[in-house]
């Protein structure tokens, strides 16, 4: 049976409503979510909380989606600290879902970003369907994914560390 994946035009924005990262203050996991208020727009109010220390803070800027993609295509890592590996473009926090494979960082917001990579590298068939309003274009995150992570002969180590920040969960 041919395991099949079916590039839907998902984006790596649709997985920044729950982004899990290192606390700074505790260095356990915290959770940055999207808040939802009245007053301003839905998008822009970030907070990062610590069910362990307590650890609150709140952002209201978008932080920079530009960083983010240059993540994905060039693995880029924060020149002021490289030793932390990926940062988060909101607070500046490592992600908690990060781990070295095939020389490169890999790395995921949360389980469903994890989920996603995990069914994209065991896919041996692999569709692309064209968007409703913008034909075929090339911004979801399966087009985007890095070179490293697509090849087949990289995907049981793949597989394997997925598993492993499964296990961090």
């Amino acid at each position: 049976m041919v395991i099949r994946f079916r590039d839907y035009g998902k984006r790596l924005a649709d997985f920044e409503q729950e982004i899990l990262v290192r606390c700074p203050q505790c260095d356990s996991i915290a959770k940055i979510l999207t808040v939802k208020s009245e007053q301003s727009n839905l998008s822009s109010i970030k907070r990062i909380t610590c069910q362990h220390c307590s650890y609150t803070k709140q952002k209201s800027k978008d932080g920079n989606r530009k960083a983010a993609l240059l993540v994905w295509q060039n693995n880029y890592r924060d020149k002021r600290n490289s030793s932390d590996g990926i940062l988060d473009h909101f607070f500046g926090l490592p992600l908690w879902l990060q781990i070295s494979c095939c020389g490169q960082l890999l790395w995921a917001y949360n389980e469903a970003h994890l989920n996603f990579l995990e069914s994209y590298v065991q896919s041996r068939l692999r569709e692309r369907l064209p968007d409703d309003s913008l034909g075929w274009h090339n911004g979801s995150l399966a087009s985007r994914l890095p070179r490293w992570i697509k090849l087949t002969q990289h995907r049981e180590k793949v597989l394997q560390k997925i598993q492993q920040l499964k296990h961090k969960l």
